[in-house]
């Protein structure tokens, strides 16, 4: 609901989240009128371990640091689509449905970017320059490794959490031609 499948959510969004649909379960004892963000850290970093599916990844950390919160595993993601009428019919408020369609709005835009014509033209041998594959990732040429990274995997999770595979393929070979092209 707060778009865990495709970023990192703060412990302290995920609590206030949690409380909103669920006080009475999300609430202090003594004051059921707060929210309680531990019984939320307690629950996401149970869900984190793989005895308990190993659902989410991430960390309840302090300060404004891009690995501070949680964000769903593909197990996680799955496990939300085997679920997703349950969800739904305690998430009534649209909040979902607003998620997803920010979702496919940046689907959009990778589909409509000249370098997937060129993918659907040419197939696997498909294999585009690295300031294109910039040009589409909204990244400098030469930013680090490491924000490539997340703006490949971003991509990869709204392909996978919108099932919409292409998509997914497409980015697969951007990154294969990034790697090929970084040195």
């Amino acid at each position: 609901m707060l778009g865990g499948d495709t970023k990192y959510v703060h412990t302290e969004d995920t609590a206030l989240k949690c409380f909103e649909l669920f006080q009475h379960s999300f609430s202090w004892v003594k004051h059921p009128e707060y929210p309680d963000k531990d019984i939320v850290r307690i629950a996401l970093c149970d869900a984190r371990k793989d005895k308990y599916g190993g659902l989410v990844e991430g960390r309840a950390g302090r300060g404004p640091s891009v690995h501070d919160g949680w964000r769903l595993t593909a197990a996680g993601v799955e496990w939300i689509k085997n679920h997703k009428e349950q969800i739904e019919g305690f998430a009534a408020s649209g909040i979902m449905k607003e998620h997803r369609q920010k979702v496919l709005r940046d689907l959009k835009r990778v589909k409509y970017h000249r370098l997937y014509g060129e993918y659907l033209d040419s197939g696997d041998s498909f294999s585009p320059q690295i300031g294109d594959i910039a040009e589409l990732m909204r990244c400098r040429v030469d930013a680090e490794e490491e924000i490539w990274e997340q703006r490949f995997q971003a991509i990869e999770r709204k392909a996978e959490t919108s099932e919409q595979k292409e998509v997914g393929e497409f980015i697969a070979l951007c990154r294969k031609a990034y790697l090929r092209q970084r040195l």
